[in-house]
């Protein structure tokens, strides 16, 4: 006991004396500052700043589970289909409180509105605060970036009061602690983005590369907040310029590239709708339709941000294992997303993606709303653009190893007896 309290004593003696010695040891040497009075006093610095807005909205639409699904889930659009998750988003008033799981994509993102929200409207308040302390900006430059911020400001704010009521209104760069935030009412903040928003349209750039803010963009997001704030002549005056004189139209005709991905799965026959959708046809000039387009280079592994909406939505058609299967009428496994090139075995993926149902579309949505319109291209099998359960087909390999006789067959919802596949 006396040697080894003899060695503690030894050895802490030896760390102080050594600390003693080291004493610069302590001090800071970072590699580099950040300082936000030099950093955002040049043009590079400000457009940094609106970057890191275009960011923030990207991934409102990107990603397993997006943000707007969820958006869509607390409408008469979608709903959540979650079934094999403890607490999903159907009993909101269960499932959607302030310590369940709001911000998780086995759940829902109505998390994400307020946290990446804010920090939207941070990276715009930084533009906004700083912008008049930039030497030699010149005034059209100066008018673009704040007419740019304006609206990344005012879009964040539209997703957030609608989602939550009254929040905070901040207006400004917060430059240090702050602890006395209170909610500003619904409306008043409607009325100061409307504000924001007409100097928007007057001074955001009429063309822009693809993914950046537009005056387009800007006229169709105030038309939404005179809505809000029921002005509807001069949403209606404002649409109207939108669409008449803005050098923007509908594509009455097919156009662009198309591609018609497993004809012998699913064939399309060409229309303007199915075009229209197409990847290869959303950021070309001909498309007379596009507002606002975010931009993705799917080349580019290490920044490319994976767009999930198909696997999302689509129903779970692909199970193969567990009490979800769907059956064939004789009772075998149906659906497999497996299969073999060399086999000539039907590959469903690429008509109908490989859904998990996070999301699915209302009855009304789907049913309702259209039903009566024989014109309507947006919900025709006939030309390809709408796709029911009975336009897939048993594809199992299993089931053409074994010859059964429903390989290939359309799905059916009910055997002969009645009983659910």
């Amino acid at each position: 006991y006396i040697i080894y309290f003899t060695k503690c004593i030894l050895f802490v003696a030896g760390v102080q004396t050594l600390l003693s010695c080291r004493e610069s040891f302590l001090n800071p040497d970072p590699l580099s500052f950040f300082e936000p009075g030099t950093t955002f006093t040049t043009p590079e610095g400000l457009q940094a700043a609106l970057t890191s807005c275009d960011r923030q909205v990207l991934y409102y639409f990107y990603g397993e589970a997006a943000p707007f699904h969820t958006d869509l889930s607390f409408s008469e659009v979608a709903v959540s289909r979650i079934t094999d998750k403890s607490t999903p988003a159907q009993n909101m008033d269960v499932s959607i409180t302030p310590t369940s799981k709001n911000n998780n994509t086995d759940y829902n993102k109505v998390g994400w509105f307020w946290t990446e929200g804010f920090k939207g409207i941070r990276y715009a308040n930084t533009v906004i605060s700083n912008i008049d302390r930039v030497d030699g900006l010149d005034p059209d430059t100066h008018d673009r970036m704040l007419s740019v911020a304006y609206f990344h400001r005012a879009w964040h704010y539209y997703n957030l009061i609608f989602q939550f009521g009254d929040v905070p209104l901040l207006t400004r760069e917060a430059t240090g602690p702050k602890f006395d935030y209170h909610s500003t009412r619904m409306d008043v903040i409607i009325k100061k983005m409307i504000a924001d928003l007409e100097y928007a349209v007057e001074y955001a750039p009429v063309t822009a590369d693809y993914g950046n803010i537009t005056q387009a963009a800007c006229r169709h997001l105030l038309i939404k907040y005179y809505i809000a704030d029921q002005q509807f002549d001069k949403a209606i005056s404002e649409a109207n310029t939108l669409i008449e004189n803005s050098g923007f139209e509908l594509i009455k005709e097919p156009f662009g590239t198309f591609i018609n991905p497993v004809p012998s799965v699913y064939n399309v026959t060409r229309n303007v709708i199915w075009d229209l959708h197409r990847p290869e046809n959303k950021a070309i000039p001909t498309n007379k339709e596009v507002l606002w387009v975010m931009t993705q280079n799917d080349a580019l592994d290490n920044s490319r941000v994976e767009t999930s909406s198909m696997r999302t939505s689509v129903p779970f058609w692909a199970c193969t294992t567990g009490g979800r299967l769907i059956l064939t009428p004789d009772g075998q496994a149906g659906m497999s997303a497996s299969y073999d090139e060399t086999k000539d075995e039907i590959d469903l993926r690429k008509a109908y993606g490989r859904g998990i149902a996070f999301f699915g579309g209302t009855w009304y949505s789907t049913h309702t709303i259209w039903s009566e319109d024989e014109t309507d291209l947006r919900h025709s099998r006939e030309h390809g653009n709408w796709r029911c359960m009975e336009d897939l087909v048993y594809n199992n390999p299993v089931l053409k190893q074994t010859n059964n006789p429903w390989y290939g067959k359309p799905l059916q919802l009910y055997d002969e007896n009645g009983t659910l596949l």
